[in-house]
């Protein structure tokens, strides 16, 4: 067990007070979010300095208290800067490290931007949808309007080619092939 004088050398070697060290370790991990091991790193340099200052016993409630960490996230970044300062040959990834796959801090949010977040997925759904029905309804449209003209065309050429008007069976019999096809290829045309 230390004696309290070599605790009292051990506070004096300390450079930074935790007054100082929370910010820049804050700092830190919102940069590791985004830049990543090295920001964790120091980070966990940090958070060991802080650790050596902090009572015996309390380190859970200082952390908890100060950041957004759990203390298992905490014991990774601390590991991960022991590595790098020992000069590890084999550094293992920070996946690797917790054993999972990490949670983004507004992964754990709060319920407030949770239901933000909800509510943000629910509309965008509904506008999908509603956007999906309207080019659905266009499509619709564009099938019904396109057997019309086919229809229209179709009457105009039957009351000059029918046989009872001076045409032939044979004119009769093409057109109505060229009919039923055009009908079965509006009928399955995107057109959009």
């Amino acid at each position: 067990m230390a004696s309290v004088s070599s605790i009292a050398v051990k506070r004096q070697n300390i450079a930074r007070p935790l007054k100082v060290l929370i910010p820049l370790i804050q700092g830190e991990l919102q940069q590791g979010d985004s830049a990543g091991r090295e920001h964790y790193r120091r980070a966990g340099e940090m958070l060991i300095e802080a650790k050596e200052q902090v009572a015996r016993g309390t380190w859970g409630r200082w952390l908890s208290k100060n950041f957004d960490l759990s203390d298992r996230t905490a014991q990774v970044y601390m590991q991960l800067a022991r590595q790098i300062r020992s000069g590890a040959a084999h550094l293992t990834s920070m996946r690797e490290m917790t054993g999972q796959t990490e949670r983004t801090r507004e992964e754990r949010g709060s319920s407030q931007q949770k239901q933000f977040r909800r509510t943000l997925r629910e509309v965008a759904r509904d506008d999908f949808v509603q956007e999906r029905q309207a080019r659905d309804d266009e499509i619709q449209l564009h099938r019904e309007l396109a057997t019309e003209l086919i229809d229209l065309g179709y009457r105009a050429l039957a009351t000059r080619l029918h046989p009872d008007r001076g045409g032939s069976k044979e004119a009769m019999a093409r057109l109505n092939v060229v009919r039923d096809e055009l009908k079965s290829i509006a009928a399955t045309r995107r057109y959009i």
